[in-house]
């Protein structure tokens, strides 16, 4: 990959991946909020649809695109494999777990607060994890290397 494609694509991949933990930072913020304010569950619900899906795509997209025209590959290194892997899980989890939670949340059903505020933590913890990753680049090379 040419250098200003892959300034590009890194720039693409960095403003995904910090919206999508920005987003998720709020997401958190609300979920405790929701609590004595049960309306904020329909804000969350048009964040999950409209904002934190497409972040979460985005930032898989860009990923997959950087790691194949880069040095780094896709399954050369461990950090970036298990980056991958994670963040596979993280957008099908996204996608229909957290979103049918906020559903649930936003019309009301009473036991789908604390799931929704559960999903933020966990949330939080995976995103900051492969933050991590991508500064520190952990383990070394995998047997594919």
């Amino acid at each position: 990959m040419k250098p200003k494609a892959r300034k590009t694509w890194l720039l693409l991949h960095v403003i995904t991946s910090v919206g999508w933990l920005g987003v998720t930072i709020g997401m958190l913020v609300l979920a405790l909020a929701a609590f004595d304010a049960p309306q904020l569950y329909q804000a969350m619900e048009l964040l999950g649809d409209l904002v934190v899906l497409p972040l979460a795509l985005g930032a898989l997209v860009t990923g997959v695109v950087l790691s194949l025209g880069t040095k780094w590959g896709l399954v050369r290194h461990r950090w970036v494999l298990v980056k991958f892997v994670l963040t596979v899980v993280a957008v099908v989890a996204t996608t229909f777990s957290l979103r049918s939670g906020l559903h649930e949340a936003a019309d009301g059903v009473v036991a789908a607060g604390g799931d929704v505020l559960a999903a933020a933590c966990v949330s939080l913890a995976l995103y900051t994890f492969n933050t991590v990753l991508s500064v520190f680049k952990p383990w070394g090379r995998t047997r594919w290397g």
